[in-house]
C-alpha cells in the first residue's frame, strides 16, 4: 500500500521500520518542532529524526488540514496515525483512498483519549493491549478494525508498558494492512466507552493514608510525568520507583522508618520500600542513601 504515516513520539518507530520494507511509505506528518530542555532548544519529534535518517519526507505543519492538496498529490491509500497529538479534521480523514487508521493504547472502547497506558496501570488493570480503528471526526470512536492483548505484570510501569505496547504494534498494523479489504469493521459499543484524561502535577501529589499498592500504582504509572512527589520538611520530594511490602511496619502514614538498611514509609495499609527518591534540587539516589543523610534523632514523616 501507498502509506502516510502521522506520528510525533517514539511509540510509531517499531512500526515505521515495518512500513518502510514492507509498504511504499510516501511521506510522515508531524507536530512542529518545540522548544525541549531547561534551555528550551527547539528540537524535533522523534518521529521527523527517524524520517531523515531514512530519507522519507516530513510535513510538519500547524494543522493538518493545511496538507489538503499535498496528500491528494501523494495518492496515499491510507492515513495510518499513531500518537500525532492533533485533532485530524474529517476532510483529511477521507483524502486517502481507504480513509485512515489510528493505532490507540488500549483495547477500545475502554480507555478512549490521551493516556490509556497510565490509566491502565494507575487503575491496577490485569490486561490491556492495541486497538487499531477507522477514524472519524470523534475522539477514539470509528469501528475497530483489529486489536492485541498483552498481560501488565506487577513490575510494569509507564515506560516498560509503553515499550511492549509498541513493539506489539507493527505485527498487528501490518496484518491489517494486508488484509484490509477482508476486514469487517465492527461498531464500539458506546456503553462500554471510558475517557481518560491529561494527568498534572497535582495527579502526582501521594496521600500516604492511601494503601501501599494503590501508591505503588500511582508511582509505576506517573514517572517519568508528570511524576510522583511529597513534602518532607516543607521541601518537594520526588518519589521514582517503590516496592510494596506486607504489614503494618509502624502505625503513623507517612511515616520514615528502617528494615534492614531498607527505606520504608507507612502507608495506610502495609509500606512502601522506597527504591529511588530525588530530593528538591539533587540528582536521583538510593532509598538508602536519602535515609543514611538524614538525622536520626528526628522522627520524619512525608506529607
Amino acid at each position: 500500500m501507498r502509506v502516510i504515516f502521522a506520528g510525533t513520539t517514539d511509540f510509531g518507530i517499531p512500526t515505521l521500520e515495518k512500513l518502510k520494507s514492507e509498504h511504499e511509505l510516501l511521506a510522515v506528518v508531524t507536530q512542529p518542532d518545540k522548544p525541549a530542555g531547561r534551555k528550551k532548544i527547539l528540537s524535533p519529534s522523534p518521529i521527523k529524526l527517524w524520517a531523515e535518517k531514512n530519507n522519507i519526507q516530513v510535513f510538519q505543519p500547524e494543522k493538518i488540514l493545511n496538507l489538503k492538496s499535498e496528500i491528494l498529490n501523494l495518492a496515499p491509500d491510507i492515513l495510518l496515525v499513531a500518537a500525532y497529538g492533533q485533532i485530524i479534521p474529517r476532510t483529511a480523514l477521507d483524502t486517502p483512498k481507504h480513509g485512515a487508521i489510528n493505532i490507540h493504547g488500549s483495547l477500545l472502547p475502554k480507555y478512549r483519549g490521551a493516556s490509556p497506558i497510565q490509566t491502565a496501570i494507575l487503575n491496577g488493570d490485569k490486561t490491556t493491549g492495541i486497538t487499531l480503528f477507522l477514524m472519524d471526526e470523534k475522539l477514539d470512536h470509528g469501528p475497530i478494525l483489529a486489536q492485541a492483548t498483552i498481560t501488565i505484570n506487577n513490575d510494569d510501569n509507564y515506560p516498560s508498558l509503553y515499550k511492549k505496547l509498541s513493539l506489539l504494534t507493527p505485527d498487528l498494523a501490518l496484518s491489517t494492512l494486508i488484509n484490509l479489504n477482508n476486514i469487517e469493521p465492527k461498531p464500539q459499543d458506546e456503553t462500554q466507552a471510558t475517557y481518560t484524561k491529561l494527568f498534572t502535577l497535582k495527579d502526582g501529589k501521594i496521600n500516604w493514608t492511601d494503601e501501599a499498592r494503590i501508591i505503588d500504582r500511582q508511582i509505576r504509572a506517573l514517572n517519568p510525568e508528570p511524576g510522583t512527589w511529597t513534602i518532607l520538611d516543607s521541601q518537594s520530594v520526588k518519589i521514582l520507583e517503590a516496592q510494596t511490602i506486607d504489614g503494618a511496619g509502624v502505625e503513623l502514614s507517612g511515616k520514615i522508618y528502617s528494615s534492614n538498611g531498607k527505606m520504608l514509609v507507612k502507608c495506610g495499609i502495609g509500606s512502601l520500600w522506597i527504591k529511588k527518591i530525588q530530593p528538591a534540587g539533587r540528582k536521583p539516589m538510593s532509598g538508602a542513601d536519602f535515609l543514611n543523610g538524614l538525622k536520626k534523632s528526628e522522627t520524619k514523616i512525608f506529607v
